[in-house]
């Protein structure tokens, strides 16, 4: 039997023993609660997607090790009218389904994060090109617009914006990319384009954008902004129908800029209407100018996608009194991405614009990722087919098929179609034959000053064409 000392050193052990595994059993209930703590600090509890700590997590090692990564910031667009009619669990219903479909949408080895609210970042798998990252873009927008979702028992169409960004052109850092992919977010909402790449001159904390914006206040008091005039003209070449005028800026230190250097500009700010404003009764006088002088045309002018509101007829309503101009011989190009991005709101224009007599003609036609259904009752005159399809259309038989198919969609709802990006003779020969109404282009001529534009026509001896709606050739 053992002794006393040997139960002793026996129960010495066994305590020691015990000790040791409640103390083992301790530490693993620490790390599991430890690690509870950290997915929980690093996942939104809602949709159970990466927050933005997990977000920085996932793109800082890339970053320091120099791989390019992108970075997509989606919001969805209209959301607080959700949670607004709805309800806020409404809302969080139909945030947790946009996350699903997000999943669902994106390849293994891509971060999916709810950065907040109704925004949501993507960061995509890495090393990844500005093509790769456009394309994902469209995609994630495509399953929102195409996704079945449900709030409150109701069924919600959703669409949303993108802004877009990569490394390192765009950041070196988890927070410049997202900073910069913010400010191409806000400026998507604003153009209502759906998806845009970070622009420098579209970040209103860029010295450089702040101090253009500031030279542009300047410019239109100063008098540096003038519009340049490019014909439109018949198929057949013999016909002068009209103008478009186009925004110039000479800046005293750049030269001569197109609008897309300065126009994102304007957009951000009220100063887009005033543009629109001057744009608007500069071209109607130069037009009435050159009526006095027996050139008798309509003027097409181009509206930004901001300026497409109710506001927009005073602008135009203003312009007609003040030039005594007609309403059926101006022409307002909206293009078609901007018509489709707020369907309602730009419907209630246009109707607004049609009833008062002013022609409306869809521009950059086929560019837009849009349904047909959109033309439908659309109370417009005239398709622009976009010059992507037109640059290349005797050379890529693809092209050629899509113009034909537009052209002839074009006639079959009564409206005038037309090829803009005309530059050679053998492109101006192959829309003719495939019915296309009017033309445009290099081919003719490049964009002219008023002078310049007055002296093309008269040494071309075109017959001027009276304005108003040029009757469409329609398909038997």
């Amino acid at each position: 039997m053992p002794s006393t000392t040997t139960w002793a050193a026996l129960l010495l052990v066994v305590g020691g023993a015990l000790a040791a595994l409640t103390l083992l059993l301790r530490r693993r209930e620490l790390a599991r609660a430890e690690l509870v703590r950290t997915r929980r600090a690093r996942t939104d509890a809602l949709t159970g997607l990466g927050n933005r700590l997990a977000l920085t997590e996932a793109a800082a090692p890339l970053l320091d090790a120099g791989v390019e990564v992108g970075l997509l910031l989606l919001d969805l667009d209209g959301f607080r009218e959700v949670n607004g009619t709805l309800g806020h669990d409404a809302g969080d219903e139909l945030l947790v389904q946009v996350a699903d479909a997000l999943r669902a949408t994106t390849s293994p080895g891509t971060t999916i994060t709810r950065t907040g609210g109704d925004e949501f970042a993507v960061l995509a798998p890495a090393p990844v090109s500005a093509v790769a990252v456009d394309v994902l873009g469209r995609r994630l927008l495509a399953a929102l617009s195409m996704g079945s979702f449900t709030a409150a028992g109701l069924q919600v169409d959703l669409q949303g914006s993108i802004g877009t960004t990569r490394s390192p052109a765009d950041g070196t850092t988890p927070g410049e990319l997202l900073q910069h992919a913010d400010v191409a977010l806000h400026a998507a909402k604003q153009r209502r384009v759906g998806l845009l790449p970070y622009d420098r001159a579209d970040d209103p904390h860029s010295r450089t954008s702040l101090e253009l914006l500031g030279q542009l206040r300047t410019a239109l008091a100063e008098g540096e902004l003038l519009l340049h005039y490019q014909p439109k003209v018949s198929a057949d070449g013999a016909r002068l129908l009209g103008f478009e005028a186009l925004l110039r800026w000479e800046h005293p230190e750049r030269g001569l800029l197109p609008p897309a250097a300065f126009l994102p500009l304007a957009e951000r700010t009220n100063l887009v209407h005033t543009l629109t404003r001057w744009v608007l009764l500069t071209a109607l006088q130069q037009a009435s100018r050159w009526r006095a002088q027996g050139l008798r045309v309509s003027m097409s002018v181009n509206v930004s996608a901001v300026s497409l509101e109710p506001g927009l007829l005073g602008i135009v309503e203003e312009a007609l009194a003040l030039t005594r101009w007609d309403a059926a011989d101006l022409v307002l190009e909206i293009t078609e991405t901007a018509i489709i991005a707020d369907g309602v709101r730009a419907r209630t224009t246009i109707d607004a614009l049609h009833a008062r007599g002013v022609r409306v003609s869809v521009d950059d036609f086929g560019a837009g990722f849009t349904s047909l259904a959109h033309l439908r009752g659309l109370a417009v005159h005239e398709l622009k087919i976009d010059r992507l399809f037109i640059t290349d259309l005797t050379a890529c038989p693809d092209d050629d098929v899509i113009v034909s198919a537009v052209i002839e969609l074009g006639h079959r709802l009564g409206l005038v179609v037309v090829a803009e990006g005309v530059e050679t003779s053998a492109t101006a020969r192959r829309l003719a034959a495939l019915g296309c109404d009017e033309l445009q282009g290099y081919w003719f001529t490049p964009p002219l000053p008023p002078a310049q534009a007055l002296a093309w026509v008269r040494a071309e001896e075109l017959v001027v064409a009276p304005p108003g709606p040029v009757a469409p050739v329609v398909a038997d």
